[in-house]
């Protein structure tokens, strides 16, 4: 204990409290501050033979990740990006297509496919929602249907926005025909990078933090001086 609090004959009761509250605001503060500014890293295989659009071919379902899962939210800012490739015409020696969509959706909810391609729709995707590109869209980049591309021959990534009440994303191979899609060395991938998170408290309740403490600081320091000394 200072000098200072002893000679104001302040008890430890008092300057317990005032520590802890001072502490655990500075704590919430930098937790928070930590927490907005960590990067979310991953990559997840993506097998180029399912899909999640209608096509000519019978294909796997293309299996939906749970944005929750993945800690983000909302609002959230995030990098998509393909790594390796695949062969559209089933030669596993030469695998060079690398061509990748997606599409956010409220829901996990996939519907069957019709057996024929009327082209890259989300008729199979109830949920599905637009989405926002940061840097805006490359020709072609954004189809009319919530679709977007995250890789095609001309460029590779997307930066963007995840709409809200967006729960689910489905990632796959942009492709018309996917039976024979073959990746034998399994590297087509996609990796989803944090860029910026829509979770900092808001203004309004940090400043509601300080001034409890000071609020409870200053309660219990007038409560000190009624007691003789």
């Amino acid at each position: 204990m200072s000098a200072f609090l002893k000679n104001q004959k302040i008890p430890k009761l008092f300057t317990k409290l005032s520590v802890a509250t001072v502490r655990t605001a500075f704590s919430l503060v930098v937790l928070f501050k930590i927490d907005s500014a960590q990067a979310l890293v991953a990559k997840f295989n993506i097998d180029p033979s399912a899909s999640f659009i209608s096509s000519y071919t019978f294909s796997p379902d293309s299996v939906p990740f749970s944005l929750t899962n993945l800690g983000i939210n909302s609002g959230d800012t995030i990098k998509l990006e393909r790594f390796g490739s695949f062969s559209p015409f089933g030669d596993p020696t030469n695998e060079y297509f690398g061509a990748m969509w997606a599409t956010f959706s409220t829901d996990n909810r996939l519907l069957p496919s019709s057996g024929t391609y009327y082209g890259a729709t989300t008729d199979r995707v109830p949920g599905a929602i637009n989405a926002t590109l940061s840097n805006g869209c490359l020709p072609l980049q954004c189809l009319d249907n919530s679709i977007f591309y995250i890789s095609r021959v001309d460029f590779n990534g997307a930066i963007v926005q995840v709409p809200i009440d967006a729960k689910f994303i489905f990632i796959g191979a942009a492709d018309s025909s996917f039976a024979d899609n073959v990746d034998l060395n399994q590297d087509f991938a996609v990796g989803i990078n944090s860029v910026s998170t829509a979770s900092v408290p808001e203004p309004s309740f940090m400043s509601g933090l300080l001034a409890f403490s000071v609020y409870a600081t200053g309660l219990q320091f007038l409560r000190n001086r009624k007691k003789p000394l």
